[in-house]
């Protein structure tokens, strides 16, 4: 029964340090519960460290942590009622005990709600909170409208019904006015005070399923759709999303990679063993990672997607070759160099500024990549096209397209408009997707996602 309460609190601190974008392995969580059996709970400096050397990897992972660590373990409940300053879970679990770990029962045990309330035990009270919290799950909080039922589960998990009892009887014994009163004030005063518990655990808890919930959402929005507030946001998830693209096809590739036995190999260099194999020769097989031109429209209408398909091309790293960016409104500008000098949402950023104009002109983009580009199209090269092919009336340079179709590898064209709207007023989709080996509709992250791992799925099977 001792050992019950520290996993627990370990494992409500793994959640709230998920909650905080850190990231814990099931190795790390082992270890940091190793740490706790070698260290203790009474030091609270020590036992930070502790955890702190098995949880956090990195600079960036430590100050998740450090923030984590000091909310998680801040004990602030009941203090104004004069009772000892035990560090960590101590004040929850062991003040009640005096054994020096977590589980104790002396103190509060036997004791009825009024009781500790009246004699000022703030150790026992939020020993008992922690108790009546863990008991009614608080740990799955996710909304601020879920505040008012947590508070009044844990006080009445905590005995809240006998004191209510006590206090109507104390109202009745004509003796006993003072006693009803004091009753009455502490019974406000635990009320405000597991509420501003509840928060706490909200901010700890509730922010990760919240920010999920929220990130969701974005990722199934219309890029046009997303405000600026939201976009630093928006930055992380496309890293976040990059990065797992980038360690599945990686997998991907190395299985590919180790090969199949060479057996006509290597019995011809074993014949002079009689056939027997004491050297084996494998076949070898080149990773094939693609080649990107990638070429986007950065007009107003369309401004929005084209940040995010760079932002997230740009994030692939190494499971891209070869990429070369270009923007345009009605000419053609390469900004490869602006993404190799600055981070990439700077980089971002500047090309979004930079590159301007005053109407949309694709026939004079295709007339550019045709000079400017063509010849370094070749079968290993993927162009990929975002715009949404309205012209402003413009000649359409369809003829380019087909040269493209013919030389590359493949042309994949995103377009943010629905398929209905192809062909539509200005619009120009449909004299260019029969050059386009994929054409589809794309306007949103999860697009995107889906775009982009059909391209290295389909290099990667062909390596």
């Amino acid at each position: 029964m001792r050992r019950v309460p520290v996993q627990a609190t370990l494992e409500d601190f793994f959640k709230a340090l998920r909650g905080s974008d850190l990231e814990i392995s099931l190795n790390a969580q082992i270890d940091a519960a190793r740490a706790v059996e070698l260290v203790g709970w009474s030091d609270r400096t020590l036992l930070k460290s502790a955890l702190g050397t098995t949880l956090a990897k990195t600079t960036t992972d430590r100050a998740l942590y450090d923030e984590a660590f000091d909310r998680f373990f801040r004990f602030s409940s009941f203090e104004n009622m004069a009772a000892q300053d035990l560090p960590g879970p101590a004040r929850d679990d062991q003040a009640a005990s005096g054994s020096g770990g977590p589980g104790g029962c002396q103190g509060s045990g036997g004791q009825t709600l009024s009781q500790l309330l009246l004699s000022g035990d703030s150790a026992a009270l939020a020993k008992r909170m922690q108790e009546a919290a863990r008991e009614v799950g608080l740990t799955d909080i996710w909304f601020f409208t879920q505040k008012g039922y947590y508070t009044q589960k844990i006080q009445q998990a905590m005995g809240l019904e006998l004191l209510d009892r006590e206090i109507s009887d104390a109202k009745r014994q004509t003796l006993a006015p003072e006693r009803a009163i004091e009753l009455e004030l502490a019974r406000k005063r635990l009320f405000v005070e597991v509420r501003n518990f509840v928060e706490r655990k909200l901010a700890l808890f509730g922010t990760a399923p919240t920010r999920q919930l929220h990130d969701d959402f974005l990722q199934s929005q219309k890029l046009s759709n997303i405000e600026k507030r939201d976009f630093a946001r928006m930055h992380v998830i496309v890293s976040k999303i990059a990065k797992r693209l980038a360690d599945r096809h990686s997998r991907r590739k190395k299985k590919r990679v180790r090969g199949q036995l060479d057996f006509r190999k290597t019995l011809r260099k074993n014949a002079a063993y009689d056939g027997v194999m004491f050297e084996t020769f494998w076949r070898s097989k080149v990773v094939d990672r693609p080649r990107v031109v990638a070429i986007c429209d950065v007009s107003g209408s369309v401004r929005q997607y084209a940040r995010f398909l760079l932002l997230f091309l740009h994030s692939l790293g190494e499971q891209v070759s070869d990429l070369r960016s270009f923007a345009f409104t009605n000419h053609l500008v390469e900004v490869s160099d602006t993404f190799e000098s600055l981070p990439v949402e700077q980089a971002v950023d500047k090309v979004m500024q930079a590159v301007g104009g005053s109407g949309t002109d694709y026939g004079q983009t295709l007339l550019d990549i045709k000079a400017q580009l063509l010849d370094d199209i070749d079968r290993r090269t993927t162009v990929l096209i975002l715009g949404d092919a309205r012209n402003n009336r413009g000649q359409a340079q369809a003829q380019v397209m087909q040269l493209l179709y013919q030389r590359a590898r493949r042309v994949i064209w995103l377009n943010p408009e629905p398929v209905s709207f192809w062909g539509l007023g200005d619009s120009e989709m449909k004299r260019y997707a029969p050059y386009c080996h994929i054409a589809r509709e794309c306007n949103s992250l999860a697009h995107l996602e889906s775009t982009l791992d059909a391209l290295l799925r389909t290099h990667s099977a062909s390596a």
